[in-house]
């Protein structure tokens, strides 16, 4: 069975934010198998038009379901993501000249799975996809920063600033949310409000119902046909 996208958005969506207006042109659907537990990842990057930055996505990752806004950087030196290993420590220098220490959070290969829309680089099916992810810890605010590097295809080399965004982040800048909806907590929340109802519908029923044993009654008046000692025969 080919495995689905469940980010809310599709190709052409116009997503409009408080100050920001995108366009989803283009998604990836990608999948990576983990040996040691048999089990796969999937997650999907969606790119968007609109932003500053040419060749920035918006991804969502079915695992965490976290989603998060991707915006390109540009390291002075190139870094090869299928060489690296999680716990890598060395120093990159960003464009602007400023240097950072990083460590190597993760790494892996994921396979594209589904390709939608139009996407900046010229891929296919199949192909691999190497990655690391890279974070940096201000040594004075103590606020982390996680850069993305990706090689589609041992070729297409791209390096990204990723930062996690909540509902409410994404509502303002997405003007909705790109996360799918969580229906087995909404359906939980339907029993709960259901059951809190018919509990103080029969609360409310026990305390101030209508008891019919006070008030009117029901007249049981004789027959003028017969029937008792009273009635009219011979």
């Amino acid at each position: 069975m080919t495995k689905r996208t469940k980010a809310r958005l599709k190709i052409n969506d116009v997503l409009r934010g408080t100050r920001t207006n995108f366009r989803a042109v283009g998604c990836l659907l990608f999948k990576e198998d983990n040996p040691e537990t048999k089990q796969a990842s999937y997650w999907e990057e969606w790119e968007l038009t609109g932003l500053e930055n040419y060749d920035s996505w918006v991804e969502y990752d079915h695992d965490s379901k976290v989603v998060s806004l991707y915006e390109p950087v540009r390291f002075a030196q190139r870094l090869e993501p299928e060489t690296l290993a999680a716990g890598n420590e060395f120093t990159i220098t960003l464009e602007d000249g400023t240097a950072q220490t990083i460590t190597v959070a993760e790494a892996g290969e994921g396979t594209i799975m589904a390709i939608r829309g139009k996407n900046a680089y010229q891929v296919f099916e199949g192909e691999p996809m190497a990655y690391a992810s890279l974070h940096y810890t201000d040594a004075e605010t103590g606020a982390t920063t996680t850069y993305t590097v990706e090689k589609y295809n041992r070729r297409e080399y791209d390096v990204y600033r990723k930062t996690p965004l909540s509902d409410a982040q994404q509502k303002e800048l997405f003007g909705r949310l790109i996360r799918p909806r969580n229906w087995p907590l909404f359906w939980r929340w339907v029993m709960i409000i259901s059951f809190v109802g018919a509990l103080l519908f029969a609360i409310y029923d026990e305390f101030f119902g209508h008891d019919d044993s006070h008030g009117s009654g029901t007249y049981h008046g004789r027959s003028v046909y017969g029937g008792g000692s009273g009635g009219v025969g011979k």
